[in-house]
């Protein structure tokens, strides 16, 4: 058998051809040890040098350490999951709050888009009074229960103004007249809305003779009012 050697190297490699005192001095120097694998010709495999101490004349050494057995896995959830389940946990009571806030906020923009339309959809007939105010000096009156089936104003503009009001889904009755600080005004009464506090508010117009500008005030809540409407 020769007494040619090789050692690994930590890096994956392999030193040698070197003889045994070689491979001696390196183990006395400390730059190999008894785990390091050695291998010379005859042998099946490399294996550590402290199974071949005695070969080289080293005394006798214990096998190299045995790594340590791995635990079984624990069973039960994976961490994952249990974050999941925790975030799930906590998202239900934070959807139940968004729900709790955009619930209202969003049936209080429904409402509110629904008075801006109307505020829109009635602008003919209050063109049609400050006309009628500025050519004769009156208020045209239209009485206060139009929808109850009193007829339409003979003027031609009035009743272009008022027919469509009288058809739309939030409207109850369309009023026009003097008011009672003498001025010309309009009043259209809200309906349609399935809110209580809605459908008994209403929306009064009331102009300036010198400008000719209208001042609307609701009495709905601020929130569902369009700014120049509000209190």
């Amino acid at each position: 058998m020769t007494d040619t050697w090789f050692h690994a190297t930590p890096e994956g490699g392999r030193n040698g051809p070197m003889r045994a005192d070689d491979l001696l001095r390196l183990f006395q120097a400390g730059r190999i040890h008894g785990a390091t694998p050695v291998w010379r010709e005859g042998m099946a495999d490399w294996g550590p040098l402290a199974s071949v101490a005695t070969a080289l004349g080293l005394p006798a050494m214990p096998p190299p350490p045995r790594a340590p057995a791995q635990p079984p896995p624990r069973r039960g959830l994976h961490w994952i999951w249990i974050v999941v389940l925790v975030l799930a946990g906590l998202a239900v009571p934070v959807l139940a709050i968004l729900a709790a806030i955009a619930l209202p906020a969003y049936s209080d923009y429904r409402i509110r888009s629904g008075i801006v339309q109307i505020v829109a959809d009635s602008a003919p007939l209050r063109m049609a009074v400050a006309r009628s105010h500025a050519e004769t000096g009156t208020c045209p009156a239209t009485g206060a229960a139009l929808r109850s089936g009193a007829s339409l104003p003979q003027d031609a503009s009035m009743a272009g103004g008022v027919a469509p009001l009288l058809a739309h889904p939030h409207i109850g009755n369309v009023w026009t007249g003097r008011g009672a600080d003498g001025r010309c005004a309009v009043r259209i009464d809200l309906e349609g809305f399935d809110r209580d506090d809605i459908d008994s508010t209403r929306l009064d117009w009331s102009l300036d003779p010198a400008s000719g500008a209208w001042t609307c005030l609701g009495t709905a809540g601020a929130r569902q009012l369009p700014a120049g409407c509000r209190p």
